[in-house]
């Protein structure tokens, strides 16, 4: 089928030239030092996206809509985005996958980083440094959580660019997806990096490539119930959410008849969250 609609997925630790944590929550935050450290970030993540949506637009794509999903979504620099794109930002999201609809034909995930515990991975983590979470047992990341929403629409995950060892999770999950390893991960704050100029360059002609793969590549599906664990290292407290269940002091576990309701329930406490048109 003609790719005519892509969402693209953004994420900050998988950008070639980051190989640090974002400055915006620590004390020197507001200081030079940290104004510097996350303009640079920001531009770097920009260009990424930038080269993403290029290559998109030069295979035939004709809409992109771009989700800026580390953070708040104040990462991308939305007056450097190149012409035709759309951008999803901005804090008290409605959900995680905002601009998510039917009517697109594959996910794309730019600047991504493997899951917690990975070894040597880059800025490796599940939405926090030391939370591990399970998919009906399975260990599994962001990028995973994003491609199973996606999923349920019937939506493939057709390419992924970010540190070495988050594109080789991405194979692990899903067959002849494509993707753009734009550095090598040596430990958490560690990295081989390509020059910008050339991550760039080979996100742009790998997401091509990706658009030519879709029809080979089939949405993530889970059969049956789904069942999401949650552990950290310090206990949970006497008191969880409705519908969570104590699987062991510091382990919690929710479960329902679709990895969208038990993604809902966990992260917006609506389990009942309809499937967008």
């Amino acid at each position: 089928m003609a790719v005519k609609s892509v969402y693209m997925m953004t994420d900050l630790e998988g950008v070639a030239g980051v190989d640090d944590w974002d400055p915006r929550h620590h004390d020197y935050a507001n200081t030079a030092k940290g104004v510097f450290e996350r303009s640079e970030m920001q531009r770097l993540l920009t260009g990424e996206v930038n080269a993403a949506a290029e290559g998109l637009f030069e295979a035939g794509v004709e809409e992109v809509v771009i989700n800026d999903a580390h953070g708040a979504g104040r990462t991308i620099l939305p007056e450097k985005l190149i012409s035709g794109v759309k951008l999803g930002k901005g804090r008290d999201r409605p959900c995680w996958l905002i601009g998510l609809s039917a009517r697109h034909d594959a996910l794309i995930q730019v600047g991504m980083h493997s899951k917690t515990g990975t070894a040597a991975g880059c800025l490796a983590h599940s939405m926090s440094r030391e939370i591990i979470y399970r998919l009906n047992g399975r260990e599994f990341g962001e990028m995973e959580m994003a491609a199973c929403l996606t999923g349920q629409l019937g939506i493939p995950w057709i390419f992924t660019s970010g540190d070495l060892h988050a594109c080789t999770e991405s194979e692990d999950w899903v067959e002849c997806i494509v993707t753009a390893p734009v550095k090598e991960g040596l430990s958490e704050v560690s990295a081989i990096h390509l020059a910008p100029v050339d991550a760039r360059a080979l996100i742009r002609s790998k997401v091509q490539e990706s658009v030519e793969a879709r029809d080979r590549i089939e949405p993530i599906t889970i059969e049956g119930e789904v069942e999401i664990t949650i552990t950290r290292p310090e206990p949970w407290p006497a008191q969880l959410k409705e519908g969570a269940e104590r699987v062991d002091p510091f382990t919690v576990r929710y479960w329902g008849p679709t990895f969208w309701s038990v993604f809902h329930h966990i992260f917006y406490n609506q389990p009942d969250y309809a499937l967008p048109g």
